[in-house]
């Protein structure tokens, strides 16, 4: 705080304890308003939530919801990140079905600027991925691969929460908007950070599986559904959690050009249904 010297506010200024009122009352409406920025967001997402429950589902109904009253625009730079083991997680659980890499990527672009789109991948001995990657790659996703040890050893974390922080952090600068597709409430440190540096956050999951307060501190929430997953049911009833997957040969219209006229595989999700729960013990 800066100190103000009782001689200068002589001939009919105000004291330094004036100021310092002043002071402690601005910052008392900071709080205020932070607080009521934070009650209108809730407000918004309760009556959006109340909605889409007595509305019935339409193809054309929007995913995007505006929590500030933002709308997209055409020139904005966007850099997507993708938590691949959370949003697996919540595909399988709730729709018994594997995102379709390509239409998300799609949608969450919305005939923007795409400037990077990072994938996050774990992978364990054993585990075969090298297919999904290439997919990624193919239609416009960086890949970073962690390797982790066996599923037994505690050590082994399959957790890209500061590989993403990081990465989020250093190309935050050069971008406009930060799209994080993830429903991990460990991530509102992050989305704060972003925001206070003036870049606006964007949050992509299902409603279902994502944390409140990871929500309320977006800009603009992406509500995924069944229109950015694989049609029909990707897991038999009796799956379990080790069991290998068996990749089925189909393909898709690239999203960036492949080198040659080799057809690319439809980005799946792992290839394996081998990851580590997503909580741990």
């Amino acid at each position: 705080m800066i100190m103000y010297s009782p001689r200068a506010s002589e001939g009919g200024g105000e004291s330094v304890e004036d100021l310092q009122n002043r002071v402690i009352e601005l910052q008392d409406q900071i709080v205020q308003e932070r607080s009521k920025h934070k009650e209108e967001m809730k407000r918004g997402l309760e009556a959006f939530e109340k909605m889409r429950k007595d509305t019935p589902s339409s193809q054309n109904q929007k995913m995007l919801v505006s929590v500030d009253g933002h709308d997209l625009s055409r020139q904005q730079r966007v850099a997507i990140f993708v938590d691949v083991q959370n949003m697996y997680y919540a595909a399988r659980n709730l729709y018994q079905s594997k995102l379709e890499f390509s239409t998300l990527l799609k949608h969450l672009v919305s005939k923007r600027v795409l400037q990077r789109a990072l994938a996050y991948v774990v992978e364990r001995p054993g585990m075969e991925q090298n297919k999904f990657i290439e997919v990624l790659r193919r239609n416009g996703y960086e890949v970073r691969k962690r390797v982790v040890g066996d599923r037994s050893d505690p050590t082994s974390s399959g957790d890209w929460n500061i590989g993403i922080t990081l990465d989020a952090l250093a190309i935050s600068p050069r971008t406009d908007v930060c799209i994080l597709v993830t429903g991990d409430g460990d991530f509102v440190p992050l989305v704060e950070k972003l925001r206070n540096d003036g870049v606006r956050v964007e949050i992509a999951s299902f409603r279902d599986t994502t944390s409140n307060d990871l929500y309320q501190c977006a800009d603009q929430v992406h509500h995924l559904d069944e229109r950015v997953l694989l049609s029909g049911n990707q897991f038999q009833s009796n799956d379990s959690e080790d069991d290998e997957y068996e990749e089925e040969e189909e393909y898709e219209e690239e999203l960036v050009p492949s080198r040659g006229n080799r057809g690319s595989r439809r980005a799946r999700g792992p290839v394996e249904d081998n990851f580590d729960d997503e909580d741990g013990d």
